[in-house]
């Protein structure tokens, strides 16, 4: 059953006979394909859920208005659902088994709950997506900052890139899959490197944020290369399907513009 979801692009949609030369192979090496992309895409959500950690922390902790414990207030929150809702997830009891807050909470009774560097340490990403999301907006700002973006953009495809997380994380396909729930934001300068709106949810839409988040996170970094080569190595059972690299919305020629070099 794994493999059938990777079967139905290899074949005619009126008869479900495979296309013309596909055998077995083709599927594995789909399924393999699709398995590279996803950890890929988790290796740059791994890195930028970093940077968020620490853009967060670093704005807010030492701010004299906010501080270390400013989540406990929800005057920090643009409502009381918002806080309530991050509360939940702060004080969960996956949360509270984590080292850092179990030790804090058996150490100190004031204030009830750890700062907010060992809470985002003990969360994952939809909680720090969702936490960025809820704060008052000149918050929102100052963090945004750090990753050279409008805040109003960086809402979208924070929430954008947990969705992508939680389908590669659950080993769910990506490859051709086109899921318009969370689809991130157009920054202006970006415009021309997102695909048409129809296909905003597929892997070229959400990978234009990885791409740009780390150039600013770490300009070094060879990410992109590498993700260009495992979609480079796409296999020749996509041809064999009539398939091309727009069925992941990205355009004849993307690889060689100046935002994938």
């Amino acid at each position: 059953y794994r493999l059938l979801i990777y079967m139905r692009p290899l074949q005619s949609n009126r008869d479900r006979l495979f296309f013309s030369g596909v055998e077995f192979d083709d599927i594995l090496a789909l399924y393999d394909f699709d398995r590279q992309l996803r950890l890929i895409c988790l290796d740059a959500v791994e890195r930028i859920e970093v940077a968020m950690r620490a853009a967060i922390i670093n704005t807010l902790a030492i701010d004299p208005v906010a501080g270390p414990h400013f989540y406990l207030d929800s005057a920090h929150f643009i409502n009381t659902q918002a806080h309530a809702s991050f509360m939940r997830a702060a004080t969960d009891p996956t949360t509270c088994k984590h080292q850092a807050v179990e030790h804090y909470l058996d150490t100190y009774d004031s204030p009830p709950y750890p700062p907010i560097w060992v809470i985002l340490e003990a969360t994952t990403f939809g909680p720090l997506s969702y936490l960025y999301a809820s704060l008052l907006l000149p918050y929102r700002k100052a963090i945004a900052k750090a990753f050279g973006f409008d805040e109003k953009i960086l809402v979208t495809w924070f929430r954008s890139i947990n969705l992508l997380r939680n389908v590669c994380a659950h080993h769910s396909r990506l490859w051709n899959k086109n899921n318009l729930v969370n689809a991130p934001g157009v920054a202006k300068s970006l415009r021309a490197e997102f695909p048409d709106h129809t296909d905003r949810g597929r892997v070229a839409a959400r990978a234009v944020p990885l791409v740009a988040l780390l150039a600013v996170i770490d300009p070094e970094s060879d990410w992109k290369q590498r993700f260009k080569s495992v979609l480079l190595s796409a296999p020749a059972a996509m041809a064999k399907a009539g398939l091309d690299m727009s069925v992941m919305g990205f355009r004849p020629g993307w690889d060689i513009r100046r935002f994938w070099i």
